[in-house]
């Protein structure tokens, strides 16, 4: 379900799955029912096939955008405000503010309100921060600091034009309508939804949190306490019949918490966008569904 979709992700995410999120799909299967975690920019919502499914994530400004997107009336409107915006400074700059200002006007802060709270979903908050995402650099979206990025202006010929980059990820708006049009979005907390999961059959979870040692880069911090829980979690679903799914960085802790005498590991050294070496992996509750090692190119990981 990617035609027509140019950009490959709802939001240039920090640490997101771009490079490999085809992948996720086969290796989930065919499901009735999935749940995802951490959602973010979403890359691997097109290529998941289930029957029904929810994502989510503490990041309100995403799960908002997702709603409005996933909605025809509303997504047109979107569209046509969107539609006519020039690539430049003031403009990015005004629509951030008015996001800026969105996370203060609410009491205790927009991102210390519960799940409950999230309201209608609101259009000119999901244009401004779409172009919030794509007007400002790739790869900070759900980072800290990432409503203050600067405009994304190339000085050479080298890696393309940040102003057809903005139109590119317009003009595919309406085809990640039509994938986004099949989910559920909502803001809890990752560990609130998969405690009311019960065991039940054709059903899936796709988990992609913080890597180990990133986790105060983001914009909801994730400690070592929530890798080991969240571990302890996945599990308990995976031994409920549940095909889990989980994209980590290699690391030590991971290694402990997903033994491979438990778990299936799909390793891959992926580049990050400083050109760096990254030790990426897919962590399975069963064999592969899907044959060779991940796919190798530019990803959006850890800098």
């Amino acid at each position: 379900m990617t035609d027509g979709m140019i950009i490959k992700a709802l939001a240039p995410w920090f640490g997101g799955c771009r490079a490999i999120a085809d992948r996720i799909g086969p290796e989930l299967g065919q499901l009735g029912w999935c749940g995802v975690l951490f959602a973010g920019g979403m890359p691997e919502l097109p290529h998941i096939r289930t029957q029904a499914g929810v994502a989510t994530d503490l990041h309100r400004h995403i799960i908002n955008l997702a709603r409005v997107v996933a909605d025809d009336v509303l997504l047109c409107r979107m569209i046509r405000r969107v539609d006519r915006l020039l690539f430049h400074t003031d403009v990015l700059a005004a629509c951030q503010q008015r996001c800026l200002s969105r996370e203060y006007e609410a009491k205790g802060g927009l991102f210390a309100l519960g799940a409950a709270a999230s309201g209608a979903p609101d259009i000119e908050w999901a244009a401004d921060y779409f172009v919030a995402c794509w007007m400002g650099r790739g790869g900070y979206s759900g980072r800290g600091g990432e409503l203050t990025q600067s405009i994304a202006v190339r000085y050479t010929s080298s890696g393309g034009s940040s102003a057809k980059r903005w139109r590119s990820a317009v003009e595919s708006l309406p085809a990640w309508g039509k994938v986004l049009s099949r989910w559920q979005f909502v803001c809890d907390d990752a560990f609130d939804l998969v405690e009311r999961l019960r065991p039940q059959a054709k059903a899936g979870i796709y988990a992609d949190p913080p890597w180990v040692g990133a986790g105060d880069e983001y914009t909801h911090r994730f400690t070592t306490e929530k890798h080991i829980r969240l571990a302890k979690e996945l599990t308990r679903l995976s031994d409920g019949g549940y095909r889990v799914v989980i994209r980590y960085g290699d690391d030590p802790l991971i290694r402990e918490l997903y033994p491979a005498d438990r778990w299936t590991w799909v390793e891959q050294s992926t580049l990050n966008q400083l050109g760096n070496d990254v030790a990426e992996v897919l962590i399975l509750s069963g064999p592969s569904y899907a044959s060779g090692p991940l796919v190798s190119e530019v990803a959006e990981s850890l800098p």
